[in-house]
């Protein structure tokens, strides 16, 4: 059996270093949380996979011969792949009759983690250009959005240009950092890494969001135009992509801040455009979890109606 209600997956497990590789698939029971998010330096998307069913010469197997796991999911006829990254940390256990192997996993690997950036920029230097030769030290694509120089867009020729600029650090931190003052974000997303402002901005790809296409519950409106939505699995779904929620009913965490008025305005929030934030993806094969969880901004990718007050829109 290969797939439940319409589910499937396939693990492949190999090394970075070698040609040997071992694939999982259904009956084997399989728990699984990818995350994306901007995250701090080199922590931007996670796996935790669970395998359950091995005995402990494959369990031993898998640890001693495979440093690296991409996972594959969806339904059949529509699968794609949701992680493909290093292997940090496996775990042996044990849930009640049942051995298990949890492997921890980040989407980086070792080269790109340390990736590391020594250099002085003399007077007049662009930032954006700063910004694009940072990135190229990380040794996969990057995509900036809008594209540097793009005739229609001047965000990153706004920045402007520094007087003197002197980093040695890791180049995530160094890229984080300058996110932080000039106003854009980074992700490491499956196959590269995506530069593009914190607001008003998304990467140019959008989703709809409702009972329709496999929406699950109410979305949850917290404070300031933010969501929390939850849909069946969709791999396509990726941080900076462009959300387009439609519901008739919504759950409201109110804000303790905002006054009498702020809050009955708040609560008429139903449907709307949001930039994704985060994406979690959410699996258990033999249980009523195939799901991916988004958190959503109506005003950028990294907009905090907390910290600019910013409750309404």
């Amino acid at each position: 059996m290969t797939a439940l209600y319409g589910r499937y997956y396939e693990l492949t497990l190999y090394s970075a270093t070698g040609s040997q590789t071992l694939s999982i698939k259904a009956p084997v029971q399989i728990q699984f949380r990818v995350t994306y998010y901007a995250g701090s330096g080199a922590i931007k998307g996670t796996a935790e996979i669970t395998i359950y069913g091995l005995n402990l010469a494959s369990m031993d197997q898998i640890i001693n011969k495979y440093d690296r796991i991409k996972l594959v999911a969806g339904y059949v006829g529509g699968s794609e792949a949701i992680f493909d990254g290093a292997i940090f940390t496996p775990s042996k256990g044990k849930a009640g009759m049942e051995q298990y192997l949890a492997l921890y996993c980040t989407i980086m690997g070792k080269d790109e983690s340390q990736a590391t950036i020594n250099n002085t920029w003399g007077n007049g230097t662009r930032v954006c250009d700063i910004v694009k030769e940072i990135a190229s030290n990380l040794g996969v694509p990057v995509t900036f959005l809008p594209a540097i120089d793009a005739p229609d867009s001047t965000f990153w020729s706004d920045l402007g240009r520094v007087r003197t600029l002197s980093l040695s650090t890791k180049a995530y931190t160094a890229l984080d950092d300058l996110g932080r003052s000039y106003g854009f974000v980074v992700y490491r997303l499956l196959d590269k890494v995506l530069i593009l402002p914190r607001t008003a901005v998304g990467s140019g790809t959008s989703h709809v969001i409702s009972a329709d296409t496999g929406m699950e519950g109410s979305p949850l409106f917290s404070a300031g135009p933010t969501v929390n939505v939850v849909t069946r699995l969709n791999p396509k779904i990726m941080p900076g992509d462009e959300i387009l929620v439609k519901t008739r009913y919504s759950l409201v965490v109110p804000d303790i801040s905002s006054n009498f008025n702020d809050q009955t305005r708040f609560t008429q929030a139903k449907s709307g455009r949001y930039f994704a934030s985060s994406i979690i993806h959410y699996g258990d094969f033999y249980s009523d979890t195939w799901s991916t969880s988004i958190q959503g901004y109506a005003l950028g990718v990294d907009h905090d109606p907390i910290t600019t007050g910013d409750y309404l829109y």
